[in-house]
């Protein structure tokens, strides 16, 4: 399997809408390998939402979303609610993003695309930044396809000490799912051949040469 390198993204927010106030939001950019998922770099911001002067004008909530949090860990309540401390303006975090993404210049996860891609870009040109649009891809319809093509994929653990619904936490877990997920299709598209075994005795220098040889070994089977 060739090592590719890719970014998952993953977003906390107030709506499920593109327009969505976003509370947190986290990247990660690994190196996938045959065995291993090498993480390469991470962003990750909370951002001001509820502050008098940057409280993300334009974009929006849902009560549906609000209800839904409410339901969730206190972990996971503290991380996006409750970290002012080090949260900052969004156009400021979309800037440093940018600058992120262009030293970065992998394909872009997200769970879907339709999600997290689509409020990063509705955000990006709402502060007059261009989204790479071009990079986008989902890995929910990835699963999918692998579910529709039967293919047997390890998904990994929930790691231990991370926190469901924190962006980077989210992201660090999705990209080992990417990972299981390529390593699959790859088994799929893997060719086995057996060679039998008077064949195997001989030394092969040219794969022609072995193509032959199975040929006349199957004919002489037969």
């Amino acid at each position: 399997m060739k090592p590719t390198r890719h970014i998952i993204v993953d977003l906390e927010t107030l709506d499920t809408q593109p327009s969505a106030v976003i509370l947190t939001a986290g990247l990660v950019a690994v190196e996938i390998t045959e065995t291993e998922c090498i993480t390469l770099g991470s962003w990750y911001r909370p951002l001001l939402w509820d502050h008098p002067r940057h409280n993300q004008a334009g974009r929006s909530t849902s009560q549906d979303t609000a209800d839904w949090w409410v339901k969730q860990s206190d972990a996971a309540l503290s991380e996006a609610f409750c970290n002012d401390y080090d949260a900052i303006p969004i156009s400021l975090a979309l800037n440093s993003l940018n600058a992120w993404l262009q030293l970065n210049p992998y394909p872009i996860w997200g769970n879907g695309s339709d999600f997290d891609n689509a409020v990063l870009q509705h955000a990006f040109k709402q502060h007059g930044l261009r989204w790479p649009y071009w990079r986008n891809c989902c890995l929910r319809s990835t699963k999918n396809l692998a579910n529709q093509l039967g293919l047997h994929v390890e998904m990994p653990e929930w790691p231990e000490g991370k926190i469901k619904h924190h962006a980077l936490h989210d992201a660090e877990y999705e990209a080992r799912i990417l990972a299981a997920l390529l390593r699959a299709f790859t088994e799929q598209n893997r060719i086995y051949v057996t060679i039998p075994a008077p064949i195997a005795k001989f030394e092969i220098a040219d794969v022609a040469q072995l193509v032959n040889l199975i040929i006349s070994e199957q004919r002489g089977a037969a």
